[in-house]
């Protein structure tokens, strides 16, 4: 069983990653193309290949509706794609894998611009996650609120050991946990697990989370991690594409059930939770936080 933090440890990530969800903007990339694009590399064979989705939107791969858009377009490359045997999902940003949603667009959200995003995001975890091949999340930096969402997605995480962390952290900034995902979460780790992080928004690093059953593998460097995970596609699609895709759809079949089956409730659900005035609130105060931070470092 994954022992539990102390509780001023605990603390500590909780209001670290609630600062970082809320100043990912400050953090730069090097990357020189920008967007969410898709690679596609051969696999011994032209009929077959490995796909790659970049995400390098600056500065800290946060999502609005345009981000959702672009991610999801580079998705739809990757299912219709002919012969795809694997999927890895990375970023090129430093530091981020991504920052979640871009928590400003939140504030005061009329119901039908809020369900435009709502549903976006959802469609995007649910193309992800219903992909009949093998994935894997490459993780070397931040991975918090929507970012771990996206990770979720993926049938692997591999995680860069650093000071960065992961996690849905969106208690700890004010927002609930949408059941769906809490669901997941729970089948990742366990139900004791998830009761202790997710009540509080907890983030954690990547050892913490590969204890937890969050993160599948750690490694120490960023090329282990991308040989690890390029050997992992590779192993797997040695096997029948046909069998392997019924199978792992078959797998997936019961998660999706219950996604699908809630999809509506869940809509209205947290359109409830996101306009209540705690939540707004909270959002709020973790803005002018933002605005206070921003004040201090110009002046400085």
């Amino acid at each position: 069983m994954f022992p539990k933090p102390a509780l001023p440890v605990v603390a500590s990530r909780v209001r670290y990653a609630s600062r970082l969800l809320k100043t990912a903007t400050m953090s730069t990339s090097t990357a020189s193309k920008s967007g969410f694009y898709v690679t596609f590399s051969d696999l011994g064979s032209k009929e077959e290949c490995l796909a790659t989705i970049t995400m390098n939107n600056p500065k800290a791969n946060t999502f609005d509706h345009a981000s959702l858009q672009a991610l999801d377009k580079a998705v739809k490359q990757v299912q219709t794609k002919k012969g795809v045997r694997g999927l890895v999902l990375t970023s090129a940003v430093d530091g981020f894998f991504s920052g979640g949603f871009n928590l400003p667009i939140f504030r005061q959200i009329a119901r039908q611009d809020f369900l435009q995003l709502w549903l976006l995001g959802k469609s995007v975890f649910r193309r992800i996650y219903s992909l009949p091949v093998p994935s894997v999340a490459a993780i070397d930096g931040h991975a918090l609120g929507l970012g771990c969402v996206m990770a979720m997605a993926c049938q692997k995480r591999f995680m860069v050991d650093s000071k960065k962390l992961i996690g849905l952290n969106e208690v700890a900034v004010g927002m609930p946990v949408p059941e769906w995902l809490a669901v997941r979460f729970r089948d990742l780790t366990s139900p004791r697990i998830a009761e202790d992080l997710l009540g509080i928004g907890a983030a954690m690093s990547a050892t913490e989370a590969c204890k937890a059953g969050l993160v599948d593998s750690v490694f120490a460097l960023k090329s282990e991690m991308n040989a690890a995970a390029l050997d992992f596609l590779k192993t797997r699609a040695a096997v029948s594409s046909y069998a392997q895709s019924e199978t792992l759809s078959a797998l997936r079949s019961h998660f999706l059930g219950y996604f699908d089956q809630s999809f509506e409730r869940d809509n209205e659900r947290f359109w409830a939770a996101i306009s209540h005035p705690d939540t707004q609130r909270s959002i709020d105060r973790a803005l002018e936080k933002l605005a206070a931070k921003k004040g201090g470092m110009s002046r400085g």
